[in-house]
């Protein structure tokens, strides 16, 4: 590893822990409403629900592009340059090992997502209609580009675009019909194996 200058190294591992604990709670919490929701219709709490899920979305890609750029820091011993295209970072800049781990973990985590979502067809969904899924998910090259979308774009306009992303437990087809399997919270580890990889860099 290269000698590390002051980058905001520090700093930059707080921020992301404090993004992951942010979304590990909404994943984990996912179910619960507001007290003064309890009495809505379904369809308001349902939309509630999808908030959060958006809002987690959000929080797993500042994880993501944060831990690329701690690697790249540790790795390079100078500060990740102010950009958000963490494909470039990913592609040209990481060592061979980091690429190869990094890689490892995704190609996990898709397989994993994958199975689970099979053991949902036929279940109802949230709004009582059986699942049929068979989704088309990122791959890693497609992940690490689209993330500079989110973090870009995503707070203004919480679009879903393209293939289903393995950053949390929502997942979509196309841009429009957006579902929610429960189950797939506990099995989203992979900014949080990410970001683990990361620090452990730094010891």
């Amino acid at each position: 590893m290269a000698q590390n200058k002051d980058t905001g190294l520090l700093q930059k591992i707080i921020m992301a822990k404090s993004f992951l604990d942010s979304a590990t709670f909404q994943e984990e919490t996912s179910d619960l409403i507001r007290f003064d929701m309890v009495d809505s219709p379904l369809g308001e709490k349902v939309e509630y629900k999808r908030r959060k899920k958006r809002v987690t979305h959000f929080l797993y890609a500042l994880v993501f592009e944060l831990s690329i750029k701690i690697i790249y820091e540790i790795e390079q011993g100078e500060k990740a340059p102010h950009h958000h295209n963490i494909w470039s970072l990913y592609n040209k800049k990481l060592s061979p090992a980091s690429k190869k781990r990094i890689f490892d973990m995704y190609d996990n985590q898709v397989s994993t997502a994958k199975n689970l979502i099979v053991q949902f067809n036929g279940l109802p969904d949230t709004d009582g209609r059986p699942w049929d899924l068979n989704l088309d998910m990122q791959s890693l090259e497609e992940a690490l580009k689209a993330n500079e979308e989110i973090v870009v774009n995503f707070k203004y306009d919480g679009q879903f675009k393209g293939k289903c992303s393995v950053l949390c437990s929502m997942m979509w087809y196309n841009d429009q019909h957006i579902i929610l399997p429960k189950a797939l919270a506990n099995a989203i580890v992979f900014p949080k194996a990410l970001l683990e990889y990361a620090i452990s860099l730094k010891d």
